[in-house]
């Protein structure tokens, strides 16, 4: 049984991380939610990578307005340690969430054709990676483009951002049962490359 840490940036990073750990191996055991938020789990990342010295700690966080992932990460961090798993979702965590088109789709009643697809995108590496592409932040997008054209007037109601907020007032309560018990990491996996760096990550942490 492998013990680890782990830390998100919110409720939603926090169920992503369970979900993948599930998907991953049945031997890792979760010690504790490290608490964080947001800007916190920038300034907290090198007491992170101290603890991981002694356990493995298991972190996600969003891209949002940086270039790529390894400019972030050479941002926050410098000698990284091999146990720290770091994880950072282009360009958020919905964005791994909608990768999974047609279970997305279903859940929330929006139709396919309105969800975006994945394309290939340099990010300032050699390699042309896949991922989902929005023409801003895919949070929200969801919220401010998709959620207005739902099927489903529950799902407007919780989503939809009230005036001053940036969602709506029960996106947690209503984000986190599609996580847990309907997002397909199979189908998405297939449209997210940084979605796939993690699920490699966590594997080979349990080879070690």
């Amino acid at each position: 049984m492998i013990k680890v840490y782990i830390v998100g940036e919110d409720p939603v990073t926090y169920t992503i991380i369970k979900k993948v750990l599930f998907y991953c191996s049945d031997q890792i055991k979760i010690i504790s939610e490290l608490p964080a938020r947001g800007g916190e789990v920038k300034n907290k990342v090198s007491k992170f990578n101290r603890l991981s010295e002694h356990f493995p700690v298991i972190l996600l966080m969003d891209l949002d307005n940086y270039t790529c992932a390894p400019e972030l990460l050479d941002r926050l961090i410098s000698n990284k340690n091999k146990n720290f798993i770091f994880n950072i979702a282009v360009d958020e965590a919905e964005a791994w969430l909608m990768a999974d088109r047609e279970g997305f789709s279903r859940y929330f009643s929006i139709d396919l054709n309105l969800i975006p697809k994945a394309i290939k995108t340099k990010q300032g590496g050699r390699k042309a990676l896949k991922e989902m592409e929005f023409p801003y932040k895919s949070s929200m997008f969801f919220t401010h483009n998709l959620v207005p054209k739902s099927r489903n007037a529950n799902v407007i109601r919780q989503f939809t951002p009230i005036t001053g907020a940036a969602k709506g007032p029960e996106y947690n309560f209503g984000m986190l049962p599609f996580i847990q018990d309907f997002w397909d990491i199979d189908n998405a996996k297939s449209n997210s490359d940084s979605l796939n760096r993690m699920i490699d990550r966590i594997k080979r942490l349990e080879s070690q």
